[in-house]
């Protein structure tokens, strides 16, 4: 994939979350750019089973007294706990594939290593504890400079290549690593797909 590819997928993926609950957004830093999300999880039991609380754009727009007042997240309250996750889709020069790259906060600001950070995942369910470390990494941002932690990108290129067909292969890519760093999508996936019908219906009239 092109990086002018890439930029243009973006910008639907972009365009579209305007109508979701968890927005990806455009952030530009150095003369270089990449797309971000935010969300808040609620972890509900002591077997670490997730469920999405509340969603938002920013770490900073959970006030922790809305969190409460949700019935889903009061009745577990204590026995849970609330964790913000962050995600980043950056164009990989090397491998030329999109690249997710993300981090796990508790909320008084700490950050999951990549131990804790399986303990939560889905990723755990579909890949042996064994090679935890050859699906997962720990990489220094290379626009931030700060490190997140990585889903190897050394397959991506071969799962983006199968799919000559798709509408917007950074969601495709989006729906189909996402689910293993408890990054659902379905909500982008509809509004995307209700935004191309529209588009095609005005363009018939």
């Amino acid at each position: 994939m092109h990086e002018r590819d890439f930029i243009f997928y973006c910008d639907q993926v972009v365009a579209a979350s305007r109508n979701c609950r968890s927005q990806w957004r455009w952030v530009y830093e150095g003369g270089r750019s990449y797309i971000r999300l935010e969300k808040k999880q609620h972890i509900q039991d002591p077997y670490l089973h997730l469920k999405q609380c509340t969603e938002g754009s920013t770490l900073n727009a959970f006030p922790e007294k809305e969190i409460v007042k949700d019935p889903a997240c009061a009745a577990n309250e204590d026995i849970g706990r609330i964790l913000s996750f962050e995600y980043h889709i950056l164009y990989h020069e090397s491998y030329e594939v999109p690249s997710l790259l993300f981090n796990i906060y508790e909320e008084g600001g700490k950050k999951f290593n990549i131990e804790e950070a399986w303990n939560i995942l889905q990723i755990s369910e579909v890949v042996p504890s064994n090679e935890m470390y050859q699906a997962i990494t720990m990489v220094h941002h290379p626009i931030l400079y700060r490190p997140y932690l990585n889903l190897h990108p050394c397959k991506t290129s071969e799962m983006m290549n199968s799919l000559p067909g798709s509408m917007n292969p950074i969601l495709s890519f989006l729906t189909s690593y996402g689910p293993f760093v408890n990054l659902e999508q379905d909500e982008l996936v509809f509004s995307l797909n209700s935004s191309k019908c529209l588009k095609q219906q005005m363009d018939m009239k």
